[in-house]
């Protein structure tokens, strides 16, 4: 199933920021030029003789201010075009805060970690080999762990990805427990396969005695094989674990498959039922072939038998553990690796080609679907809006140069259209003063009024109860005020006067 999600290195914090960031600027920038576009619209439909509705004259609203207006006009602010823009940016304006935190989030998923030194196998003719590899040092510690972390991974990553187990060509020093095995890190592995030979044996038969039988019956390759068990002061033992390998002696070293029987319960007066697993090489097995041929596989059995009960069993009177035959082949691969890496962790350098690189698990970012088309939508409503900003821009420059139109419609009258609160309450105190009769006349025939032609000049302005009787409110100037007057005549048209 493909994932329409996208991951990403940068930090969640980080890309949320640039998400807030991202949203922030373009419903600004929605904000500044749709209120210009109301403005225009406007002018567009007044040059062209239409009369205009109060609904499209609000400018650009908010939610609670578009909810209003729809309340109170049952209309759209700004027209439909513009009144769903504005419903939209509203939405937009809270699903992307909400979409940012809840679909921005960390996920941990396989990459790539830098490799500098540690258990690097090499299974050329140079190398410093040991007849039999140490079960109980550090080496063997991280092979062990390395196995579990990568194992552990998959119960937390996404069904899609994997980390495999196996016998990793290189391991980094630290036995990092970010460590992810991917198929260029993994040489091989052992495999065991149940041979379905289950055989009950009573408390009182001896472990030499269960491996003389298994041995007769073709269940353990030789009458010596290495065992360890679990034994209480009557001389029951419980926990039994007997191994021997294919290469029947320590004189010639070759490769060697491994047979194991265990006892599947840990009562120790109890029967014994034994199972028993046949282990071999998978993957590249001529490599691993080389590695196995360094080591007297006799031996090496013999000195890693001890470890065996407990990769097998959960403690003591416990059966068998559901994890016993994964344990088991995890084991044989430490034991593996442990030879092919000539027990150091110092090695700095890779074989065959390898790259400097295994491995691991890091934290990333992951933008769902939704979210990356928030960004898309945004992004779009933000151009169209654009568009059409500029198709308006074009029209009322249409009518400049190609319509040369007077009167009402000019665009000398068009100038002062209110778009905005304060706009309109410059167009109040405007219509007030007229409505009053704020002015004088000269000889000369010119009228002085107290009309503010500019937003900032209504800094002179008051609301205030002039109707006592009434209680009639209006925009009045405070006594006092300088703010020019606006100079009006026959021939000069809106000249200042001080």
């Amino acid at each position: 199933m493909v994932s329409l999600s996208i991951t990403s290195t940068i930090d969640p914090g980080l890309f949320r920021i640039a998400l807030r960031i991202y949203f922030i600027s373009a419903l600004f920038l929605l904000g500044t030029i749709g209120r210009q576009c109301c403005k225009l619209a406007t002018k567009v439909d007044l040059l062209q003789g239409h009369t205009v509705s109060i609904n499209r004259m609000t400018g650009w609203l908010q939610a609670r201010d578009v909810a209003i207006v729809l309340w109170k006009l049952r209309r759209l602010p700004g027209g439909v075009w513009l009144g769903f823009m504005m419903i939209i940016t509203s939405l937009l304006t809270l699903t992307s805060d909400l979409a940012v935190t809840g679909l921005v989030k960390p996920v941990s998923l396989p990459d790539l970690c830098p490799f500098t030194e540690g258990l690097v196998l090499d299974w050329g003719t140079n190398v410093e080999t040991f007849s039999a590899p140490p079960p109980n040092g550090y080496p063997a510690l991280i092979a062990a762990n390395v196995q579990a972390y990568s194992g552990q991974w998959n119960s937390t990553l996404p069904y899609r990805y994997e980390c495999l187990v196996g016998i990793y060509r290189k391991v980094p020093w630290d036995g990092d427990p970010s460590f992810c095995g991917n198929e260029q890190d993994v040489l091989g592995a052992w495999e065991c396969t149940d041979m379905n030979k289950d055989y009950n044996f009573s408390p009182g038969q001896s472990p030499s005695e269960i491996n003389d039988w298994l041995y007769t019956n073709g269940l353990q390759y030789y009458p010596n094989s290495s065992w360890i068990d679990y034994g209480n002061g009557w001389g029951n033992t419980a926990h039994l674990a007997i191994w021997s390998s294919s290469a029947l002696s320590d004189a010639t070293l070759e490769p060697f498959d491994v047979m194991v029987s265990v006892d599947l319960y840990g009562n120790e007066t109890g029967l014994k039922t034994m199972k028993t697993y046949q282990c071999q090489v998978t993957g590249e097995v001529d490599s691993i072939n080389r590695i196995l041929s360094q080591m007297k596989s006799v031996t090496t059995l013999n000195q890693w038998v001890d470890g065996l009960e407990g990769i097998l069993y959960m403690g003591a009177n416990t059966n068998i553990s559901t994890l016993a035959q994964a344990n088991l082949e995890r084991y044989l691969n430490s034991m593996t690796m442990v030879q092919g890496g000539s027990n150091t962790i110092l090695s700095s350098y890779t074989v065959d080609g390898d790259h400097r690189y295994y491995g691991c698990v890091t934290e990333m970012t992951t933008l769902s679907a939704a979210i990356i088309a928030l960004v898309v939508f945004a992004g779009l409503i933000l151009l169209i809006t654009t568009a059409y900003w500029f198709f308006l821009l074009w029209s009322l420059g249409k009518h400049s140069l190609f319509k040369r139109i007077r009167g009402d419609s000019s665009r000398k009258n068009i100038k002062p259209v209110p778009d905005s609160t304060l706009s309109w309450i410059l167009q109040a105190a405007r219509e007030a003063s007229m409505s009053t009769g704020a002015g004088y006349t000269y000889g000369d025939g010119s009228i002085y009024l107290g009309v503010p032609r500019r937003e900032t000049e209504l800094r002179g302005w008051s609301f205030s109860i002039t109707d006592s009787v009434n209680g009639v409110a209006r925009l009045v100037r405070r006594r006092g005020d300088t703010a020019p007057l606006m100079y009006e005549n026959a021939f000069v048209n809106y000249e200042y006067k001080h």
